[in-house]
């Protein structure tokens, strides 16, 4: 309604409305609000006034405070500044530009500083920023204002990045940031090495190695790119990059140089870097002879994280120097030049790794060859991105050794996974069968894969069909026959379509193979032979034959095909028709269509050709077409039913068995979710016949979960909440459709009463839930939240500049720094250098403390005695200096990290020990510990002794090289329970023996025999570890002890006194001998070792701890002090009578009668080991010996070792052999490239 128009109301509300409008237009518009509103504006702005008066003047008194004067002359003097100094500053910025002489950045960077410098100066003279804008409205305009941004913005930048420049030169030790210039340590070796190079006159040098070594060494290449440093830089390029674009009018109108002299280094270091790793990586391979798999997954994991970060960072250095549209950001080309080849020969050595990988002979690696395939492809996707020529590499060497690996699949499948017998069929599925309950999930899939690549036909029945209506249909649409002279005696004839006449072979394979592999790949990169789904597919129609065993004769008008046959068994049952496929699966459903398309035939024209025949009754939608292969697969099907059956039902009992004890809610929960899960994921693939039996099991497993909601979980408890939710769902999941139908009355009636009891626990839980207090309880957090930041704003004091002294810029090199002060007021300097001079004192003593504490580094003093004590240490023998690269993490223990190491030089695999000495105490007796245990592993040398590689000091650190041992220790193989197999208990006793003969006879005893002190190698060798208790025997006898163990292992006994004996307990108390308890001096050389193999023995038979009857290690110690026998010995069905008489001579309580490790080796028990270990090894020798056996001094006394370094010489033979290729000759044996 236009505003103009009459309102005419027609009825009294309406009329009431617009009376009540008129009054509230009449209030509003009255004299007296107006005036209200006037007075409330004055006093308003009389407040304001006064409030910033006392802001004013609270500025003012702070001002003449610091420059000591009267408030009244403070004012006089800011005005008298501010008319000398405020509007040439403005002035000079309005015209600002730098020289063509000083247009290199040092030089513009002093300039822009200098007079950025003033302009803080003179926004210091007003008390805000408003004030200044209103007192000089010139800096209020867009054109001043953009050129103060731009020189705020162009300082920053540069300064930026200048101090990211000189960070990476110091981090590196290289002006140019050569990432493989050597001598960049900027660390002077110690001991040994200083002073050889202090006779050479070069004592100043550094330690040789160069900066991407150091890298490699001290962490990893993840983790160095993933530090702060680099990611900042990459934040730091892009606001560069940003700034040069947007303000590129500004910096051109300034004359202001662009950031290209500092981008160009930034932006090609991480390049630098990523490209002399993967260098280092590509050298240590070159270096590689008879790798180990060991070696070869760890190198290939390497070089793959290398070749991905590589490929980042260039696609990162490709977005950098990507120009503008408006040609305003134009870098030079700062990567270098043979970065993309050094990707490529990274790739093409990643591929030869794999391939050594594949062709290890590693147990199961053939069924894993696809898995290490397909592990890679992002690797081959990001290279193929990222180089290019990439792609092409990718794909010429992926085929090459796609095609290796199917000729060695072919191989394999030929020699060894045919079955043509139902016996081996029988063995093969049922060793599947006995890994099922361990791995139901993996083994039902494997089961699946298997019928699916098996099941490559289908029956059809004859009977009520007319045969020669049926064989007439065959001739029209150009079927051959099979002619075989085999076949057809028993009544069996073959029939194969057009488009396999000219294909006999394919005719043969067909009927007599049982699966096909074809040797092709997808177009994701998956070999066929893993992927049944997918077949070759050259020709236009599947092919397939049919094998028909009709009751009747009949008469073929068609073309025969004369082809022998080899006539094997197919069970056929008579008038039926079985359609054997080229494949399973896809070419099955093909052949099927097919088929069906005989029956609904058409002419030329495409008219259908009358036919009399629908198509056949099918008996059978996909099976094996060899009978023998079917029945296996149905005996699988069976099994695999019996066992969802078994896990479904199981829970019932579980049920009952747990019912008694409480809290056990939880476990039984995972039982039904466990059961549940899998029943129904069972049921997918389920006959028809097996499927009704399985739903009543899995109607009758949702009740007793209903029930088990209801009776026995607490229904207070929100996890009963989840649980019935879940409960309820399979249960409206088992019973839809008629399942609920044809179930019980009873059964049913049960299931009403306990959802409904089920329901009413659900109702009970919303209001326990709390949705409506947990979102209050949420808004109240972040209102507090939001008043603490608020206040933290708040009581931020302001920062106020102020002036500084006018010295030319260019003698000003303070002006290189954001830190510039910007003051000229004499008292006021005074002031902030008194602030500066106490910060300096803080941080010196901060400094001092760090020191002290050994937080930072110092300079070495012979004076003090730990300094001593670490030259001392750097002076030994063992102290090495070698090229390694630290890998992953592997544990930590008291005294420091254990890391995976790459020896550079060698090609081997090492365990680094990072001793960090600030993070310890007592110093002096650590150096000397570590050196005390050092100088026992130096002359140890045998295969059940770790081996000690040397010792590498630094001033706040030192590394410990030794062997590295994949296997773990025995105690955590212990964790999962006893040792059942005997020969594996004898195995590891033997080693133990064997090493203990060694230390014994170099006068070492261990005196810490224990199993978190043996550890297993990746071949299974027994190693000992860890010397820091053992002690060397001197001639006389007289012992010194050596310990650097924890409180866990070194126990102090207290005398009656109350105080501390001298003498300290070392070893791990429930595998301490008697003598060690009760400090006897009496007994046979390396007896307390003795005592503890046997218990350790004890313990694999048993998988408890000796004495785990008592109830901790004070009341152990004292039962071993006072015992006259020996720990409870393993029961006979747990070890042999040998074997527990073995322990039992081991724990002998008379060390002087306790035999020795060598006597111990003629034990019974292990000569009958030894016997079959021999015996062993000439049947492997005489069937298939190694190339070149090992050493004979090497393994002397060593005889598992022995068999197990001839076990990995023939590993290394199979890695080094060419790989095989199929002969194209009718020479049927494979030959070799």
């Amino acid at each position: 309604m236009h505003e103009s128009e009459p309102i005419n109301p027609e009825t009294l509300e309406d009329r009431q409305r617009l009376e009540w409008q008129t009054m509230l237009a009449s209030v509003l518009d009255g004299d007296v609000l107006k005036s209200e509103k006037t007075r409330i504006a004055v006093a308003l702005e009389s407040s304001t006034e006064e409030q910033n008066n006392i802001r004013l003047n609270i500025w003012l008194g702070i001002r003449a405070k610091f420059s000591g004067r009267a408030e009244e002359e403070e004012r006089k003097w800011l005005e008298e500044r501010r008319l000398r100094t405020v509007e040439s500053v403005i002035e000079e910025i309005n015209i600002f530009q730098i020289s063509e002489e000083e247009h290199d950045t040092t030089s513009a960077l002093k300039r822009v500083n200098a007079v950025l410098l003033r302009l803080d100066a003179a926004q210091s003279l007003y008390p805000s920023l408003k004030a200044f804008y209103i007192d000089k409205p010139a800096a209020m305009d867009s054109s001043f204002q953009a050129r103060c941004d731009t020189l705020y913005t162009w300082s920053t930048v540069l300064w930026s990045l200048k101090r990211q420049i000189a960070l990476l030169r110091r981090w590196t030790g290289s002006e140019n940031l050569d990432v493989t210039q050597p001598n960049t340590n900027p660390e002077i070796p110690i001991g040994a090495h200083s002073q050889r190079n202090s006779r050479n006159g070069s004592a100043d040098l550094a330690d040789g190695t160069t900066f991407v070594e150091r890298v490699l060494k001290e962490d990893s290449i993840q983790k160095t790119f993933e530090k702060g440093f680099l990611t900042t830089v990459h934040a730091f390029i892009g606001a560069a990059r940003d700034a040069q674009v947007n303000l590129s009018s500004l910096f051109t109108e300034m004359n202001l140089p662009n950031f290209e002299h500092e981008l160009v280094p930034l932006i090609s270091f991480p390049t630098k870097l990523a490209q002399a790793c993967l260098r280092v990586r590509l050298d240590y391979v070159q270096k590689l002879k008879d790798p180990e798999v060991l070696i070869i997954d760890q190198v290939t994991e390497d070089v793959k994280i290398s070749l991905g970060l590589a490929c980042t960072l260039k696609r990162q250095y490709e977005a950098f120097l990507a120009p503008d549209p408006g040609g305003k950001w134009n870098l030079p080309r700062c990567i270098s030049e043979d970065y993309d080849s050094t990707i490529l020969e990274a790739l093409s050595v990643f591929f030869r790794l794999i391939h050594w990988k594949l062709k290890s002979g590693v147990k199961g690696i053939y069924f894993k060859e696809t898995d290490v395939l397909e592990a890679q492809w992002a690797t081959f996707n990001d290279v193929s991105m990222t180089v290019v020529g990439g792609s092409s590499l990718v794909a010429e060497q992926l085929c090459a050794l796609t095609n290796k690996l199917m000729v060695r699949v072919t191989n394999y499948f030929e020699t060894q996974v045919r079955v043509p017998t139902s016996e081996q069929m029988s063995s093969w599925y049922g060793k599947i069968l006995d890994n099922v309950r361990l791995r139901y999930r993996k083994l039902q899939r494997f089961a699946r894969v298997l019928t699916q690549r098996f099941s490559n036909s289908a029956e059809y029945n004859l009977e009520g069909v007319l045969l020669e209506h049926f064989i007439s249909m065959l001739v029209a649409t150009d079927h051959v026959l099979v002619y075989t002279q085999t076949y057809e005696e028993d009544g069996t004839y073959i029939v194969a379509p057009n488009v396999l006449r000219d294909r006999p072979d394919a005719i043969r394979r067909i009927l007599l193979e049982s699966f096909h592999v074809n040797e092709i790949m997808t177009d994701d990169g998956i070999p066929v032979m893993d992927n049944p789904d997918f077949i070759e597919n050259d020709y236009d129609e599947a092919g397939y034959l049919l094998v028909l065993s009709p009751r009747s004769q009949f008469l073929w008008n068609g073309l025969v095909l004369m082809l022998e046959l080899p006539k094997i068994d197919l069970d056929l049952k008579d008038n039926r028709v079985r359609l054997v496929a080229d494949g399973p699966q896809r070419r099955l459903a093909i052949a099927k269509q097919q088929f069906a398309e005989v029956f609904a035939s058409v002419y030329e024209n495409g008219d259908p050709i009358d036919s009399p025949l629908a198509s056949l009754p099918c008996l059978a939608e996909q099976q094996a077409h060899v009978p023998v292969v079917n029945r296996e697969l149905r005996k699988i099907a069976r099994a695999t039913n019996r066992l969802a059956e078994a896990i479904v039902d199981s829970v019932h009992h579980v049920r009952n068995s747990l019912r008694v004890d409480m809290g056990c809610q939880e476990l039984l929960e995972n039982w039904y979710s466990f059961a549940s899960e899998h029943g129904q994921h069972a049921q997918k693939y389920m006959e028809r016949s097996t499927l009704h039996k399985f739903n009543r099991l899995l109607i009758r497993l949702a009740i007793s979960w209903v029930s088990f909601i209801c009776d026995d979980c607490d229904p207070t408890d929100r996890k009963t909440f989840r649980w019935a939710v879940n409960a309820l769902e399979f249960t409206l999941h088992r019973t839809r459709r008629n399942n609920i139908i044809q179930m019980p009355n009873e059964q049913f009636e049960m299931l009403r009463q306990k959802v409904a009891s089920c329901m009413t626990l659900l109702i009970s839980h919303f209001d326990i839930l709390g949705a409506r207090s947990t979102l209050e309880a949420r808004k109240e957090k972040e209102r507090q939240e939001e008043l603490l930041r608020q206040q933290a704003v708040n009581s931020r004091p302001d920062q106020e500049p102020g002036f500084t002294a006018s010295v030319p810029p260019e003698y000003d090199d303070s002006l290189l720094t954001l830190g510039a002060s910007a003051y000229t007021d004499i008292n006021v300097q005074l002031f902030w250098d008194k602030a500066a001079r106490s910060l300096r004192d803080l941080e010196s003593g901060r400094a001092r403390v760090g020191a002290e504490q050994r937080v930072v580094g110092r300079v070495l003093d012979d004076e003090k005695p730990e300094d001593r004590s670490l030259v001392f240490l750097a002076s030994s023998n063992s102290n090495i200096s070698i090229r390694w690269q630290q890998g992953r993490f592997i544990g930590a223990g008291a005294f420091g990290s254990v890391y995976l190491a790459v020896n550079l030089d060698s090609g081997s695999l090492m365990a680094v020990k990072e001793i960090k000495f600030q993070e310890l105490s007592g110093l002096p007796n650590l150096y000397s510990q570590i050196k005390e245990e050092l100088s026992v592993m130096e002359v140890l040398h045998h295969p059940n002794v770790v081996e000690y590689y040397g010792i590498e000091v630094h001033r706040d650190k030192v590394y410990i090289f030794e062997e590295y041992c994949q296997g773990g220790s025995l105690a955590a193989l212990l964790e999962h329970g006893r040792i059942e197999d005997e020969r594996i208990i004898q195995i590891y006793t033997m080693q133990m023996l064997e090493g203990l003969a060694y230390l014994h006879s170099k006068n070492i005893v261990h005196r810490d025999i224990k199993p978190d002190n043996i550890l297993l190698d990746h071949r299974g060798v027994i190693k000992f570890v860890d010397f820091g208790a053992s002690k060397i025997l001197a001639k006389n006898q007289r012992t010194m002890q050596r310990s650097r163990r924890g409180p866990e292992v070194v126990v102090n006994m207290p005398p009656k006194g109350g105080g501390l004996v001298n003498n300290s307990l070392t070893g791990t108390p429930m595998y301490m001998s008697p003598e060690i308890i009760k400090n006897d001096k009496r007994g046979r050389r390396g007896a307390m070792d003795i005592w503890s193999l046997g218990c350790v023995v004890l313990e694999f038979a048993t998988g408890k701890k000796p004495w785990s009857n008592l109830d901790n290690e004070w009341a152990i110690m004292f039962h071993i002090g006072v015992a006259t026998q020996h720990p409870p010995l393993p029961e006979p069905g747990q070890l042999s009578e040998l074997g527990i008489n073995f322990i039992k001579q081991c724990l002998t309580i008379d060390p002087m009668r306790r035999p020795t490790a060598v006597e111990l080796l003629e034990h019974p028990w292990m000569v009958e080991f030894g016997e079959a270990l021999m015996s062993y090894e000439e049947a492997e020798i005489a069937t298939s010996p190694p190339a070149e056996m090992p050493a004979e001094e090497a393994y002397e006394n060593a005889t598992v070792a022995r068999q197990a370094a001839i076990i990995q010489e023939k590993e290394v033979e199979t890695i080094n052999l060419p790989s095989p290729t199929l002969s194209t000759t009718t020479d049927s044996s494979p030959k070799t490239e």
